[in-house]
């Protein structure tokens, strides 16, 4: 597991520029909705679907970046792993050793939730000094903490899933933009879920990034207790309880097919 993170840390860190403007643009990100929660001065105490969470918008919309960052990087950090394995051609030689598959998946994610978790907590400390009549509750981390280790394992599930796409077809994935476009557009990220109709807020219900922004929004804007989203939790262990062993193994069903045709080498 070191040498995976110490491999892909080396990597990012040779192309210093790129490295250093994934880091500014935190700071950016930050700042623009920073200005665009100005606009929303005068109505954001009239939107009923804020309250629960403190009642202001830079502080609804501040968790919701920052965590979505985890899917984001759940979904697409295995099947790009696997895509440059491929075309590289370090694929065939890792799958022909003696570790495990489960291994060799949770190597190449390291890295990119390392560096997920400290670009999260860059951007909340960042966003905490620009908040106004509000602070995040950090005395509420034991929740916030468990929360998000619920939430890596259950995106966890649907990025190996996406990169067994990636194995089998090479370059057909169906997954990753359909579950981004959905979290995107329903579970709230940069807009209260509430605002749809009842029957479209179900359907986000079953969508793991709903019920994580729900509790860190619950855990750091008013300093919930862990009881007060339970039910998010008791969602997102299921969600990875059920999906990892599933993705898992699909993964190692989309290798073997691969290994019984020769094609692990091929991109």
């Amino acid at each position: 597991m070191y040498e995976f993170l110490r491999r892909d840390a080396k990597v990012a860190v040779s192309y210093r520029l790129q490295f250093f403007f994934q880091i500014a643009s935190v700071l950016s990100v930050s700042i623009t909705f920073f200005f665009l929660s100005f606009m929303l001065r005068q109505v954001e105490g009239g939107i009923r679907s804020l309250e629960g969470y403190g009642g202001r918008y830079f502080g609804f919309v501040l968790i919701g970046i920052a965590f979505s960052s985890y899917l984001d990087a759940a979904l697409r950090m295995f099947a790009q792993a696997v895509r440059q394995a491929q075309m590289t051609g370090t694929l065939e030689a890792m799958l022909a050793t003696r570790t495990p598959v489960g291994a060799v998946v949770a190597g190449s994610a390291l890295y990119t939730l390392a560096f997920t978790t400290a670009r999260a907590a860059l951007f909340l400390g960042f966003g905490s000094l620009l908040l106004e009549h509000q602070r995040l509750h950090w005395e509420a981390w034991p929740g916030a903490a468990l929360v998000l280790g619920l939430t890596v394992a259950a995106t966890l599930a649907l990025g190996v899933f996406s990169a067994g796409f990636i194995v089998w077809f090479k370059q057909g994935d169906p997954v990753t933009g359909a579950i981004a476009g959905l979290s995107w557009l329903l579970s709230g990220i940069l807009y209260p879920k509430e605002i749809f109709p009842a029957g479209v807020q179900r359907l986000a219900d079953l969508l793991p990034m709903t019920h994580t922004l729900k509790a860190m929004r619950l855990a750091l804007l008013t300093g919930a207790d862990v009881s007060a989203f339970s039910g998010s939790l008791v969602f997102l262990a299921a969600f990875a309880g059920v999906g990892i062993p599933l993705s898992l193994a699909w993964f190692r069903f989309a290798v073997g097919r691969a290994r019984r045709a020769g094609s692990l080498a091929s991109y």
